[in-house]
């Protein structure tokens, strides 16, 4: 049977939001007799995270699958998964040489990991005996699984708090990513089939605006100069409600680009969303996902030989929505490919069009345009950034206010429907900006917050020089904060060592011997700049209540990044800083109940009942919120020593971690088993 001209394109992405609920250290209140060594060595390694116990299991075809809480469940499911493709590429690479005239495998998907999912993954391997990393990186290199680039943190990056996060998170990413877009592109040297150098990227939820696409095009082809790497080009993966209004059944099937400028175009395959959240959500037979998408044959484009795609993107973990997902999963890729469909990545559907062995239809490549500010899942008609920000459209002058959007809660005295005002987000995303804003600093005045403090010790003779040191030291923290990433590449021990980094990057040009002491400000002011990176992963903000632990999550690591900054002033003897700092955690974290008259809600239309509402703690053990829970509970821990201790009782140190379950995304769902389903930890005896 001669092969299809309609290729089903395949994507899936991975990332944890965490179940953090504090960190395991505290800072000194004084460097003058801590023993800097040991300190020192401690902020070289990448933060350990205590984490909230919730155990909960699911079954995954015939394995059942248990975490101590939903972070490590997934965790080991990557595992099963990783197993699945392994064992889908006997059959697959086999119809690649019979089938399609192939030399050799091509991936069936492309997939994404952000680097703390990564990160974690190789953690674990060390922890439990396994070899899920070396499994991940194998899939890679054999061609089984294309690797897809993104950045860390999760963030939505047009909501940025400066374009500066921006690039650090975009170049951060492509550093990442690097060595295994090149070791992919080595493998398909072997079959024939690298003609273009072709980085597919992903967006975090796929938030896009234009400017963030030119800060991604200028990092990649900067970061391709210094590779040496000829004539390269940039995919992004995108969904149809964020292109400006077109034929959706042509932009589906087509080449489509975006023009940057006279000589840089920008490729992008979409997926559709009707058709994506039918597969994955509506949970159909294999019979109907294989007539479903061969109903995507054109009869037209195929008598004129134009090859053409639909491609389907999905969360990894939607492979334990039910038992026979992963069942399903397989069958339904590898009858496609018994029926000549070719499934493959994105990248192979446009470096085949690129390469002219796929056919063009006279259109190829389409030029588009596409919608700024607006992401793949916001929940509303006219998709923005809203579901995220708490408001029906984040591109309105005046905005308003998000519909409640209610879900079903587990009682002691059974279900009960909640109404879900979404009143809380607005709070959340500006507090925490606030906060944030004042730990980073200004990389434009190189003035307040960490970057302040990094400037100043820098000592360069420019501010030129100043500013590209504090924005390169900033950029390559992260080879510490992922240490294990970095190691598992060429990189030794002593290239991530806190005073390599500095003196590589924050000292550059100095002819000056930096002290201990200043080398563990600037890892510790480093590290504030990542905690309050992480507090913005977009899942904070992304489901109905606010009580859950990734809202928690997000308040511990902006927590976090105060006391951090709290620490560093301590330690420079600039009180009256680090008393500004915690006056931020007084205001915004501590008293966030008050935010309804602090950023004018009701100018949203928000009513105070509303707010009220979302506020409510949805545990026994504590009636505060769940953002002064949080910070409370930790701020108690970390600032005791740093002069702080009046501020806080005994009690606040031991305050519950439990929390509100992810109701609609978690509980719902009966393939997930967890030993409390009235709320996310355990028992407090």
């Amino acid at each position: 049977m001669p092969a299809n001209q309609l290729h089903p394109v395949y994507h899936a992405h991975a990332c944890q939001a965490g179940s953090r609920v504090d960190i395991d250290r505290v800072l000194p209140a004084s460097l003058e007799d801590a023993d800097l060594e040991e300190l020192l060595e401690k902020l070289s390694e990448p933060p350990k995270f205590k984490e909230r116990i919730a155990p909960v299991s699911t079954i995954i075809g015939t394995d059942v699958v248990r975490g101590k809480n939903w972070t490590e469940l997934m965790m080991k499911s990557y595992r099963v998964f990783f197993r699945l493709f392994n064992n889908m590429a006997f059959y697959l690479r086999q119809a690649m040489v019979e089938k399609f005239d192939e030399r050799g495998m091509l991936p069936f998907t492309g997939f994404s990991m952000d680097p703390e999912t990564l990160h974690m993954m190789i953690e674990m391997d060390y922890e439990q005996g396994e070899n899920c990393y070396g499994t991940f990186l194998e899939l890679l290199k054999n061609g089984i699984v294309a690797p897809v680039a993104t950045t860390p943190f999760h963030n939505l990056l047009p909501l940025a708090d400066s374009e500066f996060d921006q690039r650090l998170a975009l170049r951060v990413g492509l550093l990442m990513h690097w060595e295994e877009i090149k070791q992919y592109h080595d493998y398909l040297d072997t079959v024939g089939s690298n003609t273009q150098f072709i980085l597919p990227f992903w967006f975090p939820e796929c938030a896009f605006t234009r400017r963030t696409l030119e800060i991604l095009h200028e990092e990649f082809l900067a970061i391709a100069r210094k590779e040496r790497v000829n004539d390269p080009h940039l995919l992004i993966l995108l969904d149809t409600v964020q292109v400006q209004p077109t034929d959706i059944d042509i932009l589906m099937k087509s080449w489509n680009v975006v023009k940057l400028s006279e000589d840089h175009y920008v490729s992008v395959v979409f997926r559709d969303r009707g058709f994506s959240d039918w597969v994955t959500y509506s949970n159909p037979s294999v019979k109907k996902l294989i007539d479903r998408t061969i109903a995507k044959v054109d009869s037209g484009l195929n008598e004129r030989e134009v090859d053409y795609c639909w491609a389907h993107y999905e969360e990894i973990e939607a492979l334990t929505f039910t038992s026979k997902s992963t069942m399903n999963y397989d069958q339904k890729i590898t009858k496609l490919a018994q029926l000549s469909y070719m499934p493959m990545s994105a990248d192979m559907f446009i470096r085949r069009k690129m390469d002219g062995s796929f056919g063009r239809a006279s259109h190829e490549p389409q030029e588009i345009s596409l919608k700024d500010n607006t992401a793949w899942t916001d929940w509303h008609t006219n998709p923005t950034l809203g579901r995220w920000e708490g408001v029906l459209d984040s591109n309105a002058y005046f905005k308003l206010v998000d519909m409640h959007r209610p879900y079903t809660r587990r009682t002691r005295g059974g279900k009960i429907v909640e109404p879900g005002p979404q009143a809380w987000k607005s709070a959340w995303v500006a507090a925490r900006r606030t906060i944030t804003t004042a730990v980073k600093g200004d990389i434009t005045t190189l003035e307040g917050g960490a970057i302040g403090v990094l400037a100043e010790l820098c000592e360069a003779k420019d501010r030129k020089t100043t500013e590209r040191n504090v924005q390169d030291f900033l950029i390559y923290w992260s080879h510490a904060h992922w240490r294990e990433i970095f190691l598992q590449r060429d990189l030794s021990e002593a290239d991530v060592d806190v005073q390599a980094l500095c003196d590589q990057y924050l000292f550059r040009g100095s002819k000056k011997e930096p002290t201990e002491e200043e080398y563990t400000i600037a890892a510790a002011a480093a590290q504030a700049y990542y905690f309050a990176l992480d507090s913005h992963k977009s899942f904070a903000t992304a489901y109905e209540n606010m009580d859950s632990r990734l809202t928690y999550q997000s308040a511990v690591m902006t927590t976090l990044a105060l006391c951090n900054m709290i620490a560093v002033y301590n330690w420079l003897d600039k009180m009256g800083e680090a008393k500004k700092m915690f006056e931020l955690l007084k205001t915004e974290l501590l008293k966030f109940h008050e935010a309804y008259d602090r950023y004018q809600l009701a100018e949203l239309g928000v009513t105070r009942q509303e707010w009220e509402e979302s506020l409510k703690s949805q545990v026994e053990e504590s009636q505060l919120n769940v953002v002064e829970r949080a910070s409370r509970r930790v701020a108690a821990r970390h600032l005791k020593n740093l002069g702080y201790r009046k501020e806080f009782t005994k009690e606040d140190e031991h305050l519950t971690t439990n929390c509100g379950h992810v109701w609609s995304q978690e509980i719902e769902n009966t393939n997930y088993k967890w030993e409390n389903k009235l709320f996310c930890g355990l028992r407090e005896e």
